[in-house]
């Protein structure tokens, strides 16, 4: 990870978020097994009070960008909210980054669920 620091989370659940989520900031998951081809639904559950954040999803460091997904303003760091958007990803072990294409956010927890 780069630029982002974990912190205790308001959100539903408790645990930790990653925040400080800033422009060209990145978080890595190594060691994601994909096991079968297909369209996946990609969930994030973001805070923010700011306009205009966008987040990119992809493989590799950035190998493959598999998609982008705009963060509208949940009224705070403090409401979460759950975004989604879908994407092709075929079969695999990958190293899946989320990187701050524009920050200003916070991350709860994502989520990839095969649709067909």
């Amino acid at each position: 990870m780069s630029g982002v620091m974990t912190e205790t989370t308001p959100d539903t659940g408790g645990g930790q978020n990653v925040g400080g989520i800033d422009n060209q900031d990145w978080i890595a998951f190594t060691g994601v097994n994909i096991p079968t081809s297909g369209r996946y639904l990609v969930e994030y559950r973001i805070a923010t009070p700011n306009d205009g954040g966008k987040l990119s999803l992809d493989l590799n460091g950035g190998a493959t960008v598999l998609g982008e997904i705009n963060i509208p303003n949940t009224g705070s760091f403090s409401t979460y909210r759950t975004v989604s958007h879908e994407v092709n990803i075929s079969a695999g072990t990958y190293q899946f980054g989320l990187y701050a294409v524009t920050g200003g956010f916070d991350i709860n927890w994502w989520k990839i669920t095969k649709l067909y």
